[in-house]
C-alpha cells in the first residue's frame, strides 16, 4: 500500500508550500494522477485524511483528476490518448500507435502524481 507514503509526501509538500506562502488554513487540494500511477484513488484519500489530521491541512477539499495514457510513436511521431481499460498489464502490453500500428512507442503520460493546485487561507501580516 504506497498510498500512504505518497499520501504523507503530498502532505508535506503541501504544508511546505503553504508556510512558504504564509497561509494560515489549506482549504483545497487538486492532485493529477496518471492511469499508470498504480494509485488507488480511495485508498490515496483515505491516507491523505489521516496525514492531514491535525495540520494546516485537515479538513481540505481534494479533488482528483485522473490523466490519461498518452503515447508518442517512434515511427511516425504520432500522439494519441489511448482509452484501454482493464489489469496494468494488459494496457500496457497491448499499447501500439493508432496510426501506423507500430509497438515502438514511448509512453509520456499517465504516471504522474502532481500537486496541481493548492487553495488557502493566507496570513493578512504577510
Amino acid at each position: 500500500m504506497h498510498e500512504f507514503s505518497t499520501a504523507v509526501s503530498i502532505i508535506e509538500a503541501v504544508k511546505r508550500a503553504a508556510k512558504d506562502y504564509g497561509a494560515t488554513k489549506v482549504t483545497g487540494i487538486t492532485i493529477q494522477i496518471g492511469k499508470l500511477s498504480m494509485l488507488n484513488h480511495d485508498q490515496l484519500l483515505f491516507g491523505l485524511e489521516i496525514a492531514a489530521k491535525d495540520s494546516i491541512a485537515e479538513g481540505a477539499k481534494i479533488t482528483i483528476e485522473p490523466l490519461p495514457i498518452k503515447i508518442r510513436c517512434n515511427r511516425c511521431a504520432t500522439k494519441s490518448i489511448v482509452n484501454k481499460e482493464g489489469a496494468l498489464y494488459e494496457v500496457l502490453s497491448s499499447l501500439t500507435c493508432p496510426k501506423c500500428k507500430a509497438r515502438d512507442i514511448d509512453i509520456i503520460q499517465g504516471r504522474e502524481c502532481v500537486v496541481k493546485d493548492i487553495q488557502a487561507v493566507l496570513d493578512e501580516e504577510n
